[in-house]
């Protein structure tokens, strides 16, 4: 009997070790659940826009995209919920499996927004790899991974009130080396969720030339120009309708010139932090001169993200 009793429970261990699939989805003792996020250099969105986090995972043998989060950022650079609370150690805990992540993105979500897919309007991205990510904006997953190309050129002249008339008041994206007036814009156009728009800082005070609609057509505004045509190109002459603080015409000798990128929508009209190409004009500048703008992708937003391994 003692033999009997022996050899029923060596057979019951060996049932229940057969059981035990070794399949982590069946235990869920490894399954990842929590990630910290960390950014540099990401300003507040105004407006109830927010942040998103996306985490791309394996699912049922097909990548999905899921949201790990609503956030926005304060003014002293900390990670905030949507109710303004600061999100503990910048962790935010998932409903689903991070274990098979393969990439992250950050987006810009407008307000009131519910669904469970990304914006087009990606800011920062990376490739996950041993549960970690380095977050930019040039990534295939950020912004656009096209950025680190992207020059331009610039000239001072004003069309839209004739020849030899107020030239150093007015600025214009074109390229006049070489020949007749060419496009002075190198950028990837479109930017899906983005769009570009030129300003032109006076006596410290940004004004725009307007949003960028092509590369090789007149942008979207002429608020401050004469009673003529302009150049089929983005720019604007500073002629008339001084924004305060103004006076037009006046030289823009010693401005600051600056391309950004602005979400689409655009849930603030102040020029965005996203300087893509930037430049100053010389302190004695010659009209129908083409000067340089330079890529000012080093400055923008970074960060990582973290996939915890451990709790």
């Amino acid at each position: 009997m003692k033999l009997r009793t022996a050899c029923l429970l060596i057979l019951l261990a060996g049932s229940l070790s057969a059981c035990d699939t070794g399949d982590p989805d069946a235990t869920g003792e490894d399954e990842l659940r929590t990630l910290y996020l960390a950014l540099n250099s990401v300003q507040p969105l105004p407006a109830t826009y927010h942040y998103e986090g996306w985490a791309f995972v394996i699912e049922d043998n097909t990548t999905v995209g899921r949201s790990t989060g609503k956030f926005n950022v304060d003014t002293e650079s900390n990670l905030v919920d949507l109710g303004g609370a600061i999100i503990g150690g910048n962790l935010f805990t998932t409903d689903f499996d991070l274990s098979t992540a393969l990439r992250f993105t950050i987006t810009i979500e407008p307000p009131g927004d519910t669904d469970d897919t990304p914006s087009e309007t990606r800011i920062l991205g990376g490739t996950i790899q041993d549960h970690h990510a380095a977050l930019t904006a040039s990534d295939e997953h950020g912004l656009d991974y096209r950025l680190s190309q992207a020059a331009g050129t610039y000239i001072l002249s004003t069309p839209t009130d004739g020849p030899n008339t107020n030239e150093l008041s007015g600025l214009w994206f074109i390229n006049l080396t070489g020949g007749p007036p060419g496009r002075g814009l190198r950028v990837q156009f479109p930017v899906p969720g983005w769009k570009y728009q030129g300003w032109v800082l006076i006596d410290g005070i940004p004004v725009t030339t307007g949003i960028i609609t092509g590369l090789s057509d007149s942008d979207d505004s002429s608020l401050y120009h004469g009673p003529l045509p302009g150049y089929n190109y983005p720019g604007e002459d500073f002629i008339s309708n001084a924004p305060p603080g103004l006076t037009f015409p006046g030289t823009i000798a010693g401005a600051h010139v600056l391309v950004t990128l602005e979400p689409s929508p655009d849930p603030d009209p102040e020029r965005s932090p996203l300087v893509i190409l930037r430049g100053t004009v010389p302190g004695e500048p010659q009209s129908d001169t083409t000067y340089n703008l330079e890529n000012n992708l080093a400055a923008f937003p970074t960060g990582s993200v973290r996939i915890r391994t451990s709790q």
